[in-house]
């Protein structure tokens, strides 16, 4: 009992005195040197986090401006050498090869089609059905808010079979299918000429807050620099889609480009199979060792097995020797058949099947040998093909290159010959500014200039959205085609489905926000005189312009880089391509030949710009959204 009680007033004199200790360590380091420890972990965190973020978005930049292209990166290179950016170029000025003749400015409109779409059905419908969830008490209300939140936790692909089935039994008319997006474009190119224009006229007004106001000499001159480079990019879009571009360009370009890609996938294939021709080299030749082994093994066991005086006692202490060294080979088991051999048949019996092994592993080495033999030769083989392979690739690179070269020369040869009818072009540009400015000064005292101007502007657009979805839509309309297609096949059916799948996260996330609307706000309105739709419009849509921003934003991603539920509706339909489907293809998801990793990366780049463009042009509105309560 004292010897316990001594041994705990020990331990707990130990403790207090390494606590003491602790206590003295910590009393050693001043506050200003703690609150430095702790800004230096913090800081070392943060900065892990950053590395960690920041790592892939660099990765991605060094493999799209890294001119090897390789088709599988295996080394760490985040500053390549003699970096480029061909990889965008080919991609923005020429056909999408890797699928079918499509370009990526007509994906970009497809998946602004289907994003922008799907965004709108999502707060179209969402709103409507979220302030009947916020304002009025029905029957079912809290379970259909209830069947909301289980939907949202539903997978994507969890749909996609009924979906399949109720788009693929619906038939609208093609020509209708195909003018719808085809206007669309249209008219964001028009809504892009109405943004320009809008800018420049905000830039003619002087402003006391702005640090640079431009003179008019300066818009002036801005305008027809800007109408010169619109003309430019014009003729040179036209020109890549005319046949003699086909003729001159494409057709040269592809012929020159196959046979470099016949040598690249050869020379994949080769580097490929060399590891796997090394690998059966190197085991081929530790067989052949182990077989080595195991014959002159068994040798020696046979001479001393002639001459021992005790044939039971040797092979038991060499079948226990053997054992223990967990021998599981051709001498053991050599030496079970002999010991079984001299159980049965004597002495004269386990000698010959000691003899007869001998005389297998002669056979076996052998055997085992030629095999090394053959996997060696056959390794540098491999690597010799390899060699030769790496040369005909450099040899087909440098043709390519060259060909590539005079194609190129002569595309830029063919755009500078244009240069009389670009300026003409220009010429006629401000000539009809001229006029339109001299119809104006006339009218001035009939019509206010701001109301001509508009008129003309709007007549401006008119004319772009039907000029522009003509043109697009007679190359969409492919002879042959049937009167009807299925709503599945159509760009319209897939925004539609895609609404169907982001409608939840709308309607959920919109009600969350109409909630902390003051009902006052409404029932003032309603004493003033304002219906419930105007209400609507009037009080509960300008004060929900967070919410709508992030369902906007969420609905355009979701639908953005979706890629399943378009691969499986839009089947075989080249023409209605989104770019997250060419992203896909390009990563081997629908080829055989390796993926150019430098192209893939590019394609990723500018796959991502569009979300990061609407993020930071509705960036107060989605900021204000998250922190006030548009996400619950």
């Amino acid at each position: 009992m004292r010897s316990e009680i001594s041994m705990g007033t020990t331990s707990a004199t130990t403790s207090n005195s390494s606590k003491a200790r602790s206590v003295t360590l910590t009393r050693q380091i001043s506050p200003a040197g703690r609150k430095l420890l702790r800004q230096i972990l913090v800081q070392l965190f943060l900065l892990t986090i950053l590395v960690s973020v920041l790592f892939p978005v660099l990765w991605i930049v060094s493999m799209a401006v890294d001119p090897r292209g390789i088709s599988r990166p295996t080394d760490l290179n985040l500053f390549p050498p003699n970096a480029n950016l061909d990889a965008f170029v080919k991609l923005l000025a020429e056909p999408f090869s890797n699928v079918l003749p499509i370009y990526f400015g007509e994906m970009l409109m497809n998946s602004l089609f289907v994003a922008l779409g799907t965004a709108a059905f999502a707060v179209g419908l969402g709103s409507s059905a979220a302030y009947s969830f916020s304002r009025f008490d029905f029957i079912g209300r809290q379970g259909g808010m209830l069947t909301f939140i289980v939907l949202l936790m539903l997978p994507t692909t969890g749909t996609l079979i009924p979906l399949f089935l109720l788009f693929n039994s619906f038939q609208v008319n093609t020509i209708i299918a195909r003018a719808v997006p085809t206007y669309f474009a249209a008219s964001l190119i028009a809504v892009f000429v109405l943004l320009v224009y809008r800018m420049i006229e905000g830039y003619t007004r002087y402003n006391d807050e702005r640090r640079f106001n431009p003179t008019p000499p300066m818009v002036l001159g801005g305008v027809i620099v800007m109408t010169f480079l619109a003309i430019v990019v014009t003729f040179a879009v036209l020109f890549e889609r005319s046949p003699v571009y086909a003729v001159a360009v494409d057709q040269p370009l592809a012929a020159a480009i196959a046979p470099r890609q016949a040598v690249q996938e050869d020379y994949s294939r080769r580097v490929a199979s060399l590891p796997r021709s090394q690998g059966t080299a190197e085991r081929a030749a530790l067989a052949a060792e182990g077989a080595a082994r195991d014959a002159a093994a068994i040798q020696q066991i046979q001479t001393e097995a002639a001459a021992a005086p005790d044939l039971t006692v040797y092979l038991q202490a060499q079948i226990e020797t053997r054992t223990n060294a967990e021998d599981t080979g051709f001498v053991l088991d050599s030496l079970n058949a002999a010991q079984d051999a001299l159980n049965s048949g004597g002495a004269a019996a386990a000698l010959t099947v000691l003899e007869n092994a001998v005389v297998d592993a002669q056979t076996q080495l052998a055997d085992r040998s030629d095999q090394a033999q053959r996997a060696a030769e056959q390794a540098t083989n491999a690597e010799q093909s390899l060699t030769e392979a790496e040369s005909a690739l450099f040899d087909a690179q440098a043709s390519y290159n060259q060909a590539s070269q005079s194609i190129n020369a002569l595309r830029i040869n063919a755009l500078t010959a244009a240069l009389p009818y670009y300026l003409l072009a220009l010429a006629g540009a401000l000539i009809g500014a001229g006029v339109i400015w001299g119809v104006m000064a006339l009218l001035r005292s009939q019509i206010a200039p701001r109301t001509l101007l508009n008129l003309l502007l709007f007549g401006l657009l008119a004319a772009i959205i039907i000029g522009i979805g003509t043109a697009a839509l007679q190359q969409r309309l492919t002879p042959n085609m049937p009167p009807m297609v299925s709503l599945r096949l159509t760009l319209f059916g897939l925004a539609v489905a895609f609404a169907s799948s982001q409608l939840p996260f709308a309607i959920w996330n919109l009600k969350g926000y109409f909630d902390t609307i003051p009902k006052d706000l409404e029932e003032a309105a309603l004493i003033d005189g304002a219906g419930r739709i105007s209400t609507f419009f009037r009080i509960i849509v300008p004060l929900s312009l967070p919410a709508f921003a992030i369902t906007i934003l969420f609905s355009f991603m979701g639908s953005w880089t979706e890629f399943i539920l378009s691969w499986t509706f839009l089947t075989g339909n080249v023409q209605d391509y989104t770019l997250a489907m060419a992203l896909v293809s390009m990563a081997n998801g629908a080829n055989t030949a390796p993926p150019d990793m430098q192209k893939f990366a590019a394609m990723s780049i500018l796959v991502s710009l569009p979300i990061l463009l609407i993020f930071f042009a509705a960036q107060r509105y989605i900021v204000s959204g998250l922190t006030i309560g548009a996400v619950k």
